[in-house]
């Protein structure tokens, strides 16, 4: 397993050169030479020395968890060793219909190397090939083509297995109960009418729910459009509906209550750490493995954080696809005084969908208002602030207008990323290096937090959050 250097924690000798458009004089040198940051990146990480005045007040984040076995042997003993469940071999019958849910594209888990154990216990009971179906639970996202679906699940089980992706709209959902609010709420017909239901995800911080994997993926991945639309602009916007809180979180409680509906009977879960690298695998019931998830991950992921820094710097890793690059928005905006300056570093190298970027400047409030007053309306009324879009375009506008008023932002990235500055009405970099410093002024003192990882790490504190005010 690769293992990546830790986050240096004072000024260090950089390993490598990072990106710079300037070739520094010497006393350009000396006014870059105080601190030196790093952030991950997919590609390669990155490490980039501050302006002499600046001072870094948090690094907000946390070291490696030590990883003990392969993908394969953690599997093995979670399966082994369920919690508040049965083993999963307890569920099967040679005729019994199984349907695996599997997160899709925009998730991190690695499926293509935890469905081979898993379908060795399903085929050890007897269980043929044709009555295991494997749903891509996408929610609202867009749907997986073939090559991305071998890709995810692996080529031979790709086409070993019958496998769908869920479609929240279509006619053939299968009802399974009411709730206060919601009213009718229906599950995707193949995972409803198979005998074992299994779900298979990734326990990570979530910007609205506290924490993904779990009973979301039962709840958006394989749920209809309606009650997704509801749920999420309903509590999106609550104080505690934030990125690592679990308890008393109204976005999170509902889910759950929602999720109860599909009546899953077992569940696979991984735990990854600051790295990406999975350090531990859980499986048994949904909620219980959720909630010792939950536990877990709160310590090997939230970093307590105490006051708020003019300054934040934070890599969207591991999010670098869409709108998903924006869920590194939030705990940015957490730790980042009012007025401050925050700088998102993103590998996000497809284009933006021109609807979303024409919302953003059509939402946006003029002057020092946050939301135009129609779209606050309409949000009030859990209504799409984007017609005909996925409800995960529609929550990343809503991060978008947390952002676009109350801070200065700065996109650092591909050229693709000029588009979304000019629609949110501010600046775009080709690197951190060049924006530090055109941005920063010498003998102008900043403090700095800094977030390496913005998908994984959260910040713990203590004031209360709200996005859009």
């Amino acid at each position: 397993m690769i293992r990546r250097s830790p986050i240096p924690s004072g000024p260090r000798k950089s390993t490598r050169a990072a990106a710079c458009s300037y070739k520094m004089d010497a006393e350009e040198m000396e006014y870059w030479s105080h601190g030196m940051i790093k952030l991950l990146l997919k590609k390669e990480d990155l490490q980039v020395r501050l302006p002499s005045e600046w001072e870094v007040k948090h690094t907000i984040f946390k070291e490696a968890q030590p990883v003990r076995s392969g993908l394969q042997e953690m599997t093995e003993k979670a399966l082994s060793k369920p919690i508040g469940s049965a083993k999963l071999e307890g569920f099967l019958k040679p005729s019994s219909k199984v349907a695996i849910v599997v997160d899709d594209l925009t998730r991190h888990t690695p499926i293509s190397d935890l469905l081979p154990g898993l379908l060795k216990v399903i085929e050890g009971k007897g269980v043929s090939n044709g009555n295991v179906t494997i749903v891509i639970g996408t929610g609202t996202h867009r749907p997986m083509d073939q090559k991305e679906i071998e890709a995810r699940l692996g080529k031979s089980v790709a086409n070993a297995y019958r496998v769908e992706n869920h479609d929240a709209r279509s006619k053939d959902l299968v009802l399974m109960g009411e709730l206060p609010d919601y009213g009718k709420i229906s599950f995707n017909a193949s995972v409803m009418k198979a005998d074992v239901k299994i779900v298979v995800g990734t326990i990570i911080p979530h910007v609205s729910n506290g924490f993904g994997g779990g009973p979301k993926n039962i709840m958006p991945a394989i749920c209809d459009f309606d009650t997704v639309r509801k749920h999420h602009l309903k509590t999106a916007l609550h104080s505690r509906a934030r990125v690592g809180v679990a308890e008393s979180n109204p976005f999170l409680d509902d889910l759950i209550a929602i999720a109860r509906l599909a009546r899953v009977d077992f569940c696979i879960q991984c735990l990854n750490d600051s790295f990406g690298q999975v350090y531990d695998i859980l499986a048994g019931d949904v909620f219980e493995v959720f909630r010792a998830g939950i536990r877990r991950q709160s310590e090997a992921l939230g970093v307590t954080v105490s006051g708020k820094t003019y300054v934040t710097i934070v890599s969207s890793f591991p999010y670098d696809e869409g709108v998903q690059i924006m869920k590194s928005f939030m705990p940015s905006s957490m730790v980042t005084k009012l007025g401050g300056s925050i700088f998102v570093v993103t590998e996000v190298r497809e284009p933006f969908p021109a609807f979303f970027l024409d919302s953003i400047r059509r939402i946006k409030g003029k002057d020092e208002c946050i939301i135009d007053p129609g779209a606050a309306e309409k949000l009030s009324r859990c209504e799409l602030l984007i017609e005909g879009a996925g409800v995960d375009f529609n929550m990343a506008l809503l991060l978008v207008l947390a952002v676009a008023k109350k801070f200065n932002l700065f996109l650092i990235g591909h050229g693709v990323l000029k588009d979304l500055a000019k629609a949110m009405e501010c600046k775009w970099y080709p690197d951190l290096d060049t924006a530090l410093k055109k941005e920063s002024k010498k003998g102008e003192k900043k403090t700095v937090s800094v977030i390496p990882a913005g998908g994984y790490i959260f910040p713990i504190i203590s004031e209360p959050f709200e996005l859009l005010k």
